[in-house]
């Protein structure tokens, strides 16, 4: 999980030191267009009377394409990119005169591809966002489902195991009871951490949609599916390099830093402006690789000075060894981009290969737990100290289960949003299909 975060963390960050050069670039060359004139207001977050009383998944993500503010921003910087560029064009100056403009005419064009390429990835981010999270509450009730029902069942043992006990029963001891005792209060915190977190996953879901934290967000019950999409690992990676918005802004930074070095070529000056003029390229960090057991790759920041120096033949050839620099960082958000694709792809692959085998587990545990429970019931010579530990065995089994189908369905969203939408999992028919059932894949105890 930790690595995942961070290869995501890695690109996300990387590719938005990279536009927010590109977008400085369209804002300088229109003669410093006020960006706040152009932020375009985020849709009024709903109340609770414009929520749909029970939203699927599909609903969800309906509701965040209209409210989430992070795609608002994302709009506004297409919006302000757009408008950048008209003002460049727009520019009465003869190239004569000024021979930097058509390079810089290319650059603020270059900007609305970056743009539209940031919105797309701030899509693809809030539509894994909400179906993690939406998941996330299915996954987090049927472990409360099942830690209330383990409840029932010891709190049943263990009035039984008194009972017996009072009885005079031999095979019920004082420390029977008090061993019932202590797996029932056990079973009761799993209780309140699964029902916690029920409340925790709600609270990310409203934040991910984009609603207001007052709103009525009842999401409908419903078991996990168990997806059966099934990705080749080749055609996710190739997806992922051929649409991954990251991928086509750090290009396109390459291509500004090119630019660059024809823009520095049409002036004698020595001191020319660059595209990043009046930013701080820094302002949003990368985060360095680590080494501490984990292999952590660090991602490489993008550099462009704000001034050049120098003789134009130096100028030159310092914008050209930046944009040598440019194209290395692409190299390396490729690489993230391909490691990233692979790593989901193997967890998924881990989970499918787990569920059919804790589900097997999971059904027998119920079995076990069932029977050796009718049996200490019908007073038959069953230890209590077999059944409680049947029942434990059975709740841990179904809970790994549980755990492994989540796992699973998190791959696939993950693989949705590593490819920017050219792998379909199908997890919104999915969840249609499962609340058809109106059952979890139990053995119908």
């Amino acid at each position: 999980m930790l690595r995942r975060r961070l290869l995501t963390g890695l690109i996300r960050q990387s590719a938005g030191c990279l536009l927010s050069l590109v977008l400085c670039s369209c804002a300088v060359q229109a003669q410093g267009l006020a960006r706040a004139q152009l932020t375009a207001e985020p849709a009024p977050a709903p109340t609770a009377a414009h929520v749909a009383a029970t939203p699927d998944l599909g609903a969800c993500l309906q509701l965040a394409m209209q409210h989430n503010p992070r795609l608002a921003a994302a709009r506004a910087d297409v919006a302000a990119a757009e408008e950048a560029k008209r003002a460049v064009d727009n520019l009465r100056i003869p190239d004569l005169i000024e021979r930097e403009l058509p390079y810089r005419r290319k650059q603020a064009a270059l900007g609305v591809t970056a743009a539209a390429a940031g919105l797309d990835r701030e899509e693809r981010d809030t539509i894994y966002a909400v179906t993690r999270n939406y998941f996330t509450i299915q996954f987090a009730r049927e472990q409360e489902r099942l830690a209330r029902a383990v409840v029932d069942r010891l709190a049943a043992t263990q009035d039984t195991a008194k009972r017996l006990l009072d009885e005079g029963a031999k095979e019920v001891t004082a420390t029977d009871v008090k061993r019932a005792q202590s797996y029932l209060r056990q079973a009761q915190t799993r209780q309140i951490q699964a029902a916690q977190g029920i409340k925790r996953a709600l609270a990310a879901l409203k934040e991910a949609i984009g609603v207001g934290c007052d709103a009525t967000l009842d999401i409908p019950v419903s078991p996990l599916p168990d997806p059966a999409a099934r990705p080749a690992k080749e055609d996710v990676i190739a997806l992922a390099l051929a649409r991954r918005g990251d991928l086509v802004q750090s290009g396109i930074f390459g291509e500004v830093t090119c630019l660059e070095v024809g823009a520095q070529g049409s002036s004698l000056l020595k001191r020319k402006e660059t595209f990043a003029s009046g930013a701080d390229i820094h302002a949003t960090p990368v985060p360095q690789g680590f080494h501490d057991g984990e292999y952590r790759p660090g991602a490489v920041a993008p550099e462009m000075p704000s001034m050049l120096v120098g003789s134009r033949s130096e100028r030159i050839a310092h914008a050209e060894a930046l944009h040598n620099r440019a194209d290395a960082a692409t190299g390396v958000t490729r690489g993230l981009i391909t490691l990233e694709a692979e790593d989901a792809y193997l967890r998924w692959e881990e989970a499918t290969l787990q569920v059919p085998l804790a589900r097997d587990g999971a059904l027998a545990g119920d079995d076990l737990a069932e029977g050796l429970t009718r049996d200490y019931n019908a007073g038959l010579k069953v230890k209590t100290d077999e059944v409680i530990n049947a029942r434990v065995l059975a709740a841990q089994a179904r809970a790994q289960y549980n755990q492994y189908l989540y796992n699973k369905i998190l791959a696939l969203a993950d693989l949705e949003r590593i490819t920017a939408g050219g792998f379909c999992a199908g997890l919104v028919d999915a969840v249609y299909i499962q609340r058809q059932a109106k059952a979890p894949i139990t053995n119908g105890k």
